[in-house]
């Protein structure tokens, strides 16, 4: 054999030796891309065939995809207008482009049945990285942080553990924090010096509409008096109002036409007043009413809040937070479809609050098994007897029903309410959430009873 001959077989040997090594590699990263989680909830093993999970506090994937066609139209729209869409690609404003503010300010507006004024508003990149924003700006880690008992289950876990702040525990009554409780605590505090740029003594955090868990609204006494404190005592009050648009409240003549949640309790830390200073933030995000991909929030706050967060290495380094995102958003808002959108979300999401009500009270009624009626949001709280742990019912229901949930303590920095159970009513439709509800109800059952049998 001629040497060019060997040459060229040797060479077409080894291209094909390549070939073959790089579809295998090709097909190696595709496999694994394939194989990784696409969402928090396969990240994390929430979310799995058969199984319900009653502690998704999230939207369902209809209502999602309904969502991204509403996008893609977006998209296209603000593609077409070269100067905006180059600008949006650009870093942007610290408090977020006007337009977004706009737009933000009146589809609040709308929701809220009061007017919102853009100029109080700073976009964010949505509620949770709003909250610890605040946190990292206005406290050291040894500053106090008054918090409800019980509070947002993740933030009891995450924030506590991570001793961002030091936590303390307020226990909540049917309208609200026990404001006789906080007002001990907040005689208690250590004295502290104020300045321009540490303005405050220590943080509240509360839920004052449709509250997670037990979806208790603050009181109008209520909220006044947390301002009152507030004032006297320089506490920033951070409200997460991420449920206020969900509304479930009508009248039996016309059972779709809502009634608008309770005033915010920003609202009631009147720029008019005598003793006006600036102590609430309204903690706002799309992602419990849109989709919390977006990443897209705000801040509605007093200007001595707003002035000091654009002036933090994150707001300056980044140029403000999402500019492509909540332009594209703020051109769906526009359009109005996110208001029809949750119209849609209070219609469905009533349905399934009254459809789990009627199955717990009518399968556990007999038990002493109380829920809560809340008048919106996503959450339910269950009571169980005394002498019954969430954890015990939790073990029978994952390994017996398939059905998971969140256990009480895990809402309370303090690890109280071992006998309560806090259900979700966002993700699944209602057919479904009821089949993991019936599910839930057996354990719960079988749990009572072989306890009452030892």
């Amino acid at each position: 054999m001629k040497l060019r001959q060997i040459l060229t077989i040797s060479v077409k040997l080894k291209v094909s030796f390549l070939n073959k090594r790089c579809i295998s590699t090709i097909n190696n990263h595709l496999n694994r891309e394939m194989s990784l989680p696409r969402n928090y909830f396969e990240n994390t093993g929430l979310l799995k065939e058969g199984h319900y999970n009653l502690q998704v506090g999230a939207p369902g994937s209809k209502d999602l995809a309904k969502i991204a066609t509403y996008f893609e139209a977006a998209t296209e729209s603000l593609s077409k207008s070269d100067k905006r869409f180059g600008e949006t690609l650009q870093y942007g404003t610290m408090p977020g482009d006007k337009f977004v503010c706009d737009e933000v300010a009146k589809f609040l507006s709308r929701q809220y049945g009061q007017t919102v004024q853009s100029g109080d508003l700073m976009i964010t990149p949505g509620a949770s990285m709003g909250l610890l924003i605040l946190i990292r700006r206005f406290t050291n880690p040894d500053d106090n942080m008054f918090v409800e008992n019980p509070t947002y289950p993740v933030f009891a876990k995450y924030v506590t553990a991570d001793k961002f702040i030091k936590t303390v525990p307020i226990p909540m009554e049917k309208d609200g924090m026990d404001l006789k409780v906080l007002q001990e605590k907040l005689e208690a505090l250590p004295k502290k010096e104020v300045s321009k740029r540490w303005p405050f003594r220590a943080l509240m955090y509360v839920i004052p509409t449709h509250h997670n868990p037990t979806g208790v609204n603050y009181s109008p006494e209520k909220c006044r008096k947390i301002v009152e404190l507030a004032r006297k005592y320089n506490l920033l009050v951070i409200c997460d109002d991420v449920y206020n648009a969900l509304n479930y409240v009508s009248s039996p003549s016309n059972p779709t036409k809502f009634e608008f949640s309770p005033q915010r309790l920003f609202a009631y830390d009147k720029k008019d007043d005598a003793d006006y200073q600036g102590n609430v933030v309204s903690n706002g995000t799309l992602s419990k009413i849109v989709a919390p991909g977006l990443r897209v929030g705000w801040y509605e706050a007093p200007k001595r809040v707003i002035d000091s967060l654009q002036d933090t290495y994150d707001a300056v380094s980044g140029g403000g937070y999402n500019p492509y995102v909540s332009n594209l958003t703020a051109e769906v808002l526009k359009s109005g479809k996110i208001d029809e959108h949750v119209q849609h979300l209070r219609v469905a999401h009533k349905e399934r609050m009254a459809a789990v009500i009627s199955t717990v009270e009518t399968k556990l009624g007999k038990y002493g098994v109380t829920i809560s009626h809340p008048e919106g949001g996503y959450f339910l709280w269950i009571k169980l007897p005394e002498n019954i742990s969430s954890a015990e019912v939790l073990s029978d229901s994952s390994k017996n029903e398939n059905v998971t949930f969140v256990k009480g303590e895990i809402a309370s920095v303090v690890g109280d309410f071992s006998n309560y159970i806090r259900l979700s009513i966002a993700y699944y439709e209602c057919a479904e959430m009821v089949k993991g509800v019936e599910g839930l109800c057996r354990s719960i059952e079988r749990t009572i009873n072989l306890k009452n049998r030892l």
